[in-house]
This record gives structure tokens, C-alpha cells and sequence, in this order.
């Protein structure tokens, strides 16, 4: 389990940092300011939280959302080829719903929405959009646009396109959607038992205490927390190389050199302290962490030197 979820998480960071989406490829014109919604997302009955740098916003009365994280919220496969500006949304092989649950999972970890009525540029972009290996077309008038080289579609067309009902409140400021096999699993499932089929565990709840939940349970809430954070750390070195790439001034470079150090070293800290809290939290349930920390501390030595080494020439 562990050496998929590695395997697949090093494929997140080889991609983000060695693949600038040539997404002003074929742009249909200029860039757009527009202010983003602080919107409650919630999938299959599970609450999410958007990554850091992604954002839902409205612009001529639609509502748009990152079709990656769109996505992964309902499970499906998400691949993007450079050569031909296509986004393919499939069925995950069985390695990546292993993956999607665990990056599901820190997703519902929680963390903060994004400021609501914040300025950002976007850009109309062209791309071909294949659902289930059928390509599907944007209605006349509308348009994909990119933000930090994420692709953002119009909410009711995912919907359309993925066949789930997805819903924007505009009241509660709330975008919700229920794949087809969550609404038959509800549906089969309250069958009278005790059973709480929202909350994935299978074995019901305790009215009079707490549940202890297993080692796997824990084991895989910490793993998708460290996939979150070596996937936020990606992201922002990302970010950052390309502005060191793109500068031309000595000490914007300089700065920005600093700034990827910086990073590197919050990005050590907060592994240092997700381990703190991962050990705490097995030992309170009686469970050793020898295993699954020498694994975290293995897998994030070699990820991190990946980065390292493809941001070489940044850091120096």
C-alpha cells in the first residue's frame, strides 16, 4: 500500500516541478480579474478543502472550479497531455484510487478556505476535455481559463460532463455533488443497524463512547497528511523556480533563492511535527509507530531530494 501511494506521490511532484502546462497555448485573449468565492465544499458526504493556491470564483454568472480537484473529489483519474492541450477524466486504475483516498483524506484534514472577494488573473485557454474517453465540448460562450497553471471549467458542464449531481448554494455559499455509487450506497445502507454510513468506517458507531479506530485508519489519515504537505511544498518550489527561471535581476533571483530555502526548511519543520503528532496519536490508542514513522521519515528524505535536485538551479 505504502510503495503505490510513494510511487504515485513522486509522479505529483515529477510533475509539478518538471511541467509547465503551456496552458496560454491557443488563448482566446486577454487576462480577466475577477474576485473568489470562500466556498464549503462537500463530496459523497465527506467535507473538503481546497489546496492552498486554488479557488472557486464566478465570472459572467458561472461558477468555476479546478477540474483537478474537482476530479479527485469524485474519484476519477485526472491526466494531462502537453502535446495535444488534453485533459482525459477517467476511471482510476487501482493504484489511484489508493492514492485518491489517501490525498481525499488530507483534503478533509482540513484547512483554511480561501479569503473570500480576493483579486486574481485569469486566463481563457483552450483544451480538448475527454470524460470517460468521450470528448466534450464547452456550449458556446463559454471558455476554460488557468490560474498557477491549474485548468478551471464551469461547475454545472463538469456536472454534465461527469454525470453526478453537482450543486452550487449561492446562499450558503456551498458547491455539493453524490456519485452515483455514494447515493445507491445510501441508499442501501440504512438498514437499521447503528451503522453510520457517512463515516467510511464500516463498523457503526458507539452511542455511549468513542470508537477506537484502527491502526490502518490512522496510519492512512497520517499518510494523506504527508502527501499533502510534500505535494504543498512541490507546489510552492514550483512556483518559485519558474519566477527564478523567468528573472533577469540579480537580486530577484537572489530573493528568490532565499525564498526556496525558506521553504525547504518550513517544509522540514512541518514533517518534523507531523511526525510528533502521528506518534502521539498511535500511542494514545495503543499502537506502535516504529514502522510507519521509519517509512514517512525514508519516503520524505528521498522525495524531498528530488526536489532538491530538480530545483537545482535555484537552490544552488
Amino acid at each position: 500500500m505504502m510503495k503505490s501511494l510513494r510511487h504515485y506521490t513522486l509522479m505529483l511532484l515529477i510533475v509539478a516541478l518538471c511541467t509547465v502546462l503551456p496552458l496560454t497555448a491557443g488563448a482566446a485573449s486577454s487576462s480577466v480579474t475577477v474576485k473568489t468565492q470562500a466556498v464549503n465544499l462537500k463530496f459523497d458526504g465527506q467535507s473538503l478543502a481546497l489546496p492552498d493556491g486554488q479557488y472557486a470564483f464566478i465570472y459572467q454568472d458561472r461558477t468555476y472550479i479546478p477540474v483537478r480537484f474537482i476530479s479527485y473529489a469524485l474519484q476519477k483519474s485526472v491526466k494531462w497531455d502537453q502535446k495535444t492541450s488534453k485533459v482525459t477524466v477517467s476511471e482510476p486504475t487501482a493504484a489511484e484510487k489508493e492514492a485518491l483516498a489517501k490525498l481525499l483524506a488530507g483534503a478533509a484534514a482540513g484547512g483554511a478556505q480561501p479569503v473570500e472577494s480576493k483579486n486574481i488573473t485569469i486566463k481563457p485557454v483552450q483544451a480538448t476535455l475527454v470524460f470517460d474517453g468521450q470528448a466534450k465540448a464547452l456550449p458556446t460562450g463559454q471558455s476554460l481559463y488557468s490560474i498557477n497553471n491549474s485548468i478551471y471549467v464551469p461547475l454545472r458542464f463538469m456536472s454534465e460532463a461527469v454525470g453526478t449531481d453537482i450543486k452550487w448554494d449561492q446562499k450558503t455559499n456551498s458547491i455539493t455533488g453524490e456519485s452515483a455509487a455514494y447515493k445507491a450506497a445510501q441508499a442501501g445502507g440504512n438498514n437499521g443497524t447503528g451503522t453510520n454510513p457517512g463515516t467510511g468506517t464500516g463498523g457503526g458507531t458507539d452511542p455511549v463512547g468513542e470508537v477506537k479506530p484502527t491502526y490502518e485508519n490512522l496510519a492512512a489519515s497520517a499518510t494523506a497528511k504527508l502527501t499533502d504537505l510534500e505535494s504543498k511544498c512541490g507546489a510552492t518550489l514550483n512556483t518559485l523556480y519558474n519566477q527564478h527561471k523567468a528573472a533577469t535581476d540579480d537580486t530577484v533571483k537572489k530573493n528568490l533563492e532565499d525564498s526556496g530555502r525558506q521553504t525547504i526548511d518550513q517544509c522540514t519543520a512541518d514533517f518534523n511535527k507531523l511526525v510528533t503528532e502521528t506518534k502521539a496519536e498511535l500511542a494514545k490508542y495503543g499502537y506502535s509507530s516504529d514502522a510507519l514513522i521509519a517509512e514517512f521519515k525514508k519516503q520524505f528524505d528521498t522525495d524531498m531530494a528530488l526536489i532538491k535536485s530538480l530545483a537545482g538551479g535555484m537552490l544552488g
